[in-house]
């Protein structure tokens, strides 16, 4: 599956090889997003091995705790997991890991992928919540905001360390694939109402008067069908000729040379990692003042800031990037060299095999 906890697991295991640091990779899930496995099998993705743990599904019960798989052979996991010098959990959203490892003594910890989406959940559920901060050593967060929202669950500051995430700088280069005259604006990501989409639909249509070749690249999955209709039918009621949906975004890279702004006015977002792609391709960057984005998009200096949901402000922003072809570039290359010095595969790597050997 390609999500971006999966793709996280991925890159980092195989940079931690690159350090001489080997591992193992066990799922519940690998064909399809909750949708357990009922057999064992061991299989090779990117020459790491993931192991498919059998498991059932919970049910609603879900909902309530976090957990949503009970492993088939809860034992044969204990077993298997003696192996490992640390045992390292993904993503908070679920809990099944956590629980059915919870008695061995084990260096624990947990890397915390979505804590803008469950801290309302853990606030208001103590039984999960204990379960939660209880079951790790060391927690691992990617902003010093979600660390802000780990010690107000309980976590004592002294077991949060914060890590950004990263990318491959590699993959992404600066410039666009061809010269032309027109002004383009990207947006990518899942399409849902989180992402704020029709904020950007109604901030281009501010625009469109003054810029009247000025162009919109929508690209990304579907995950709301009925929202999708409604931006369709907005760009459609609206008139807005230069509009682009692409649909799902195979080369990324690619996509963002043919860009020269990047935005992404989000209501809700755990890093924004669209935010680094972006700025390693040399673009400025426009993004909601939400969660940690902030320490991601340094305001006027990669791009700008602006409150979530707010149109006026969006097109304010668009509007000095779109007249100013050199704050477009001088922002886009303060985002490239940020990223190269902060948010790397190798840098982000060397700091999470420091936290290792914390435990060992």
């Amino acid at each position: 599956m390609v999500g971006g906890t999966e793709t996280h697991v991925q890159c980092l295991a195989k940079a931690l090889r690159n350090l001489g640091v080997s591992s193992e990779v066990i799922v519940f899930c690998d064909t399809k997003k909750w949708r357990s496995s009922r057999r064992l099998r061991i299989k090779t993705v990117d020459e790491e091995s993931v192991v498919v743990w059998p498991s059932f599904p919970v049910g609603k019960l879900a909902h309530l705790t976090k957990v949503h798989y009970i492993p088939s052979l809860p034992f044969g996991l204990r077993s298997f997991a003696e192996r490992f010098d640390i045992l390292h959990f993904h993503d908070d959203i679920d809990l099944s890991f956590p629980l059915s490892l919870r008695r061995m003594k084990k260096p624990k910890i947990f890397s915390c992928h979505s804590m803008p989406y469950t801290l309302g959940f853990y606030s208001q559920q103590p039984l999960s919540r204990k379960l939660f901060t209880t079951s790790s050593d060391l927690f691992h967060v990617f902003t010093r905001y979600d660390a802000k929202s780990l010690e107000g669950l309980g976590v004592e500051e002294g077991k949060i360390r914060v890590i950004p995430n990263f990318i491959d700088v590699t993959r992404f280069k600066i410039g666009r694939k061809e010269s032309r005259d027109v002004i383009r604006i990207a947006w990518y990501g899942r399409i849902s109402r989180t992402k704020g989409v029709i904020v950007l639909l109604k901030a281009f249509n501010l625009l469109k008067g003054e810029f009247p070749d000025l162009e919109l690249l929508i690209g990304g999955e579907v995950w709301e069908a009925d929202y999708f209709r409604e931006l369709v039918d907005y760009t459609r009621e609206m008139d807005l000729r230069h509009v682009r949906f692409t649909g799902f975004v195979s080369d990324v890279p690619s996509f963002l040379q043919e860009a020269d702004i990047f935005v992404l006015p989000s209501f809700q977002e755990t890093f924004g990692i669209v935010n680094l792609e972006a700025m390693a391709s040399g673009l400025p960057v426009v993004a909601s003042s939400i969660s940690g984005i902030p320490e991601i998009v340094i305001d006027q200096v990669t791009g700008f800031l602006v409150p979530p949901g707010d149109p006026v402000k969006l097109a304010e922003k668009l509007r000095v990037l779109v007249v100013d072809r050199k704050l477009r570039r001088d922002m886009g290359r303060n985002g490239r060299e940020r990223v190269l010095s902060t948010y790397s595969v190798e840098k982000v790597s060397k700091a999470v095999r420091d936290m290792y050997n914390e435990l060992v």
